[in-house]
């Protein structure tokens, strides 16, 4: 009988394809969930009605004002703090308004009153249709 000498070798070799494919899965989930958080990050505490329009057509622009006067344009941030800030916005939302668009205007309550007649003044130099002020209903 002829016994072979046989000299088992090692493999140091790492496999990296599933180590890969739970990396793309995991970017793919923060991909698809970055704008759903970012959306609801803005707090706004809107002022309360009693009544509530529902609105049968669809919105195509929002902007939220914050206390701080920020504006979120489409989740988009906007400092505007002189005339060339506020005509980018108007400009932005000029490029978006379009046939029957509608600007709905999420405000803090407790910001100026100034905020919001400068944003129903700038939808109007947009041609936007429609200007819907957005607010929460009573209990």
């Amino acid at each position: 009988m002829d016994i072979k000498n046989t000299t088992k070798k090692i493999i140091a070799d790492i496999n990296i394809t599933p180590f890969t494919d739970v990396v793309l899965v995991l970017l793919i989930v923060f991909m698809v969930a970055t704008p759903i958080i970012y959306q609801n990050s803005v707090k706004i505490a809107l002022p309360s009605a009693k009544t509530k329009e529902v609105d049968e057509k669809p919105v195509k622009i929002i902007i939220k004002a914050t206390v701080a006067g920020e504006y979120y344009l489409n989740n988009g941030k906007f400092m505007a703090t002189n005339e060339t800030d506020m005509a980018m916005l108007r400009a932005q939302i000029t490029a978006r308004a379009g046939g029957e668009s509608t600007l709905v205007i999420h405000a803090d309550k407790n910001c100026r009153y100034e905020i919001v007649v400068t944003l129903v003044d700038i939808a109007k130099m947009a041609n936007v249709k429609r200007v819907v002020l957005a607010t929460e209903t009573k209990k």
